[in-house]
């Protein structure tokens, strides 16, 4: 059991190394803050689990939110009314 569990452990670790740094190779460099891009790949090869957290909450600006032609954000949820 407990041999199955390091094996789940090892490969959420080893998706979320992956993920961040195609997320950083993939991200522009103008929503890069705190360091430059080289700079954040480099920590995340010498420490992978700890540069991959920084990188996840850290690392990026947020997505600015995209308007649509009646000036709801796009992922605000909010919809149209119905009319007959």
């Amino acid at each position: 059991m407990l041999a199955w569990l390091t094996y789940v452990l090892f490969a959420l670790v080893a998706v979320m190394y992956v993920h961040s740094l195609i997320d950083c190779v993939r991200t522009p460099s103008a929503r890069v803050r705190c360091l430059p891009k080289p700079l954040w790949l480099l920590f995340m090869l010498w420490a992978p689990i700890l540069g991959s957290l920084t990188w996840t909450y850290f690392g990026k600006l947020p997505e600015q939110a995209k308007t649509t032609e009646s000036g709801t954000g796009a992922g605000s949820g909010a919809r149209e009314p119905i009319r007959a």
